[in-house]
């Protein structure tokens, strides 16, 4: 096993985890990822990764993929999200792995 692929397997593993562990909380009847959200960029080289592993921890849940796929170009200037680096993941507006809201002044993307 390559180290790009170990990596996409911790990454997968690493989602997977955050995702039970923050809809542990939630009863099965309320579970949907309608309040997941996918935030990315224009020209974000890690996107495609991080939502396949995302798309990969919902298929191994067999929760429905409903989530929503947000470009920070379409938030308006004052919306905590376009503060996250990305790609971000948010379950009700938090990050799934623990970051804390971003405050403003927000940085530019990189």
């Amino acid at each position: 096993m390559g180290i790009m692929s170990s990596m996409s397997l911790i990454w997968r593993a690493a989602i997977l985890v955050a995702l039970v562990g923050t809809f542990a909380a939630v009863p099965q009847t309320q579970r949907s990822t309608k309040d997941l959200v996918f935030l990315t960029r224009d020209g974000c080289v890690n996107t495609p990764d991080m939502q396949n592993n995302l798309e990969d921890a919902l298929i191994r849940l067999k929760w429905r993929r409903d989530y929503q796929i947000i470009n920070l170009a379409a938030l308006k200037k004052d919306d905590p999200r376009i503060g996250y680096p990305t790609p971000t993941i948010l379950w009700r507006d938090r990050d799934i792995f623990g970051m804390p809201v971003p405050k403003p002044p927000f940085p530019q993307p990189t």
